[in-house]
């Protein structure tokens, strides 16, 4: 990985990271639009085609997974990891069920006003796959869905060979979903936004995914919600500290392990410290059961940055925004640190810990999305209500200065609907 002198290369680093992503989205974007068009034109027959083209189908599967298909998936799953699984839901259900938003009411004379947090009806969760399974993710979308009270559930997740992943299908079974489909990529956004087929349409799409799954989701927000842009995984380490180069380098070995386009860098004041860390990387990188996704993530969006400002290394990350921070060394540096998806502070509090326990959501804002949202949360999956009420007294009393505003913009249906009811 290449080490970056932050005070002599500021400039040049943060374009590497942002042009970086940038270059990620270039090629996507083209072939995203192919998938949109092919399904536009063919509709169900083409889902088929890209599931028997890149999950390697060699028959025909229904795209929706009977309950039967789940009850014998979830089957397979001993009792030892049902009650990990069981633990998850619980820890994550804990943390996340006092975030719906509160209803209140707001009154004036003769103005009143409720505002009120109604569930959305329909929301599709789509779980990652492919080379691994995450039924991680499904909880993190569905545990927040149900508290929020959606009506309908849908979960998605691409097959290999047609294949559910048994601890996807027992993670679904825990939590009582029976409308699970087998269909991944772009082309599983696109089918739930539209509606192809028998595949309905929802109102919200959420969970994380590949560079193709963030850039179609990119591309139906309006015709449905989306909870965020969440793409490839990122990661940056700040030691105000020397630590633990081992516990570092797994840290960076975790997220690199979920896609090589990950993005994992790490920022020290100690060039020993950093050299440290590095020579432990190349020595143990062989270790990795996913070696060579790992291999190419750090080789492409890997970095060590040295500083002498901490300052300076703060606004640097503050500016990248990455989806997941650790800060090791003084906690008191958090009150500056604004833009990270989330941030682990403490040498225990490892990301890898947050993907799975400690019940906070691990879908995230990724690309620098951290700057104006966050994670995925149970008011997501709910619309605000305003109920208005206004009566004569607030009309006689504002009425005039509404007339004139509607003049001044040049609306004059505007001035004379507000004259009709001062005339009531």
């Amino acid at each position: 990985m290449r080490v970056w002198n932050l005070d002599n290369e500021y400039d040049k680093f943060i374009s590497f990271v942002l042009d970086g992503r940038e270059k990620k989205k270039k090629n996507v974007r083209d072939a995203v639009e192919t998938i949109k068009n092919e399904i536009i034109s063919k509709r169900e027959k083409a889902l088929v085609g890209f599931s028997r083209k890149w999950d390697h189908w060699e028959k025909e599967y229904s795209l929706k997974l009977s309950e039967k298909e789940i009850r014998e998936g979830a089957s397979k799953i001993d009792r030892t990891d049902t009650a990990v699984l069981r633990g998850m839901i619980e820890n994550v259900t804990s943390y996340h069920k006092n975030q719906k938003g509160k209803n209140r009411t707001y009154k004036k004379k003769g103005l009143l006003v409720r505002e009120e947090f109604v569930p959305l009806e329909k929301a599709m969760v789509y779980v990652p796959g492919g080379t691994a399974a995450y039924p991680s993710s499904l909880i993190m979308g569905v545990v927040p869905a149900k508290l929020a009270g959606v009506k309908e559930i849908f979960v998605t997740t691409p097959t290999l060979n047609g294949k559910v992943n048994p601890y996807v299908t027992k993670a679904a079974a825990l939590l009582g979903i029976k409308n699970m489909y087998r269909l991944g990529g772009a082309q599983a956004i696109y089918a739930f936004a539209y509606g192809i087929g028998a595949i309905p349409k929802v109102d919200i799409i959420v969970g994380p995914g590949n560079a193709y799954v963030e850039e179609a989701k990119r591309d139906v927000y309006g015709s449905v919600g989306i909870d965020m842009l969440a793409g490839p995984t990122e990661l940056i380490i700040l030691c105000t500290e020397q630590f633990s180069p081992k516990a570092l380098s797994w840290d960076m070995f975790s997220q690199a392990e979920h896609d090589e386009m990950a993005m994992v860098g790490l920022f020290s004041s100690s060039r020993d410290h950093l050299k440290k860390i590095d020579d432990y990387v190349k020595r143990f990188i062989s270790q990795n059961e996913r070696k060579d996704t790992v291999e190419k993530a750090l080789k492409n969006n890997g970095f060590l940055v040295l500083y002498k400002n901490v300052e300076k290394a703060i606004e640097a990350i503050n500016h990248i925004a990455p989806e997941h921070m650790e800060l090791v060394g003084n906690e008191r540096h958090t009150e500056k640190i604004d833009y990270p998806g989330i941030i682990y502070v403490g040498p225990y509090t490892t990301v890898a810990m947050g993907d799975y326990y400690i019940g906070t959501n691990h879908v995230l804002p990724t690309g620098g999305a951290g700057r104006f949202t966050g994670g995925l949360s149970v008011e997501r999956f709910t619309k605000r209500k305003v109920i208005v009420t206004i009566d004569k007294s607030f009309i006689d009393k504002y009425g005039d200065s509404a007339i004139r505003l509607s003049q001044i913009e040049g609306l004059f249906a505007h001035g004379e609907a507000i004259k009709a009811r001062k005339e009531l």
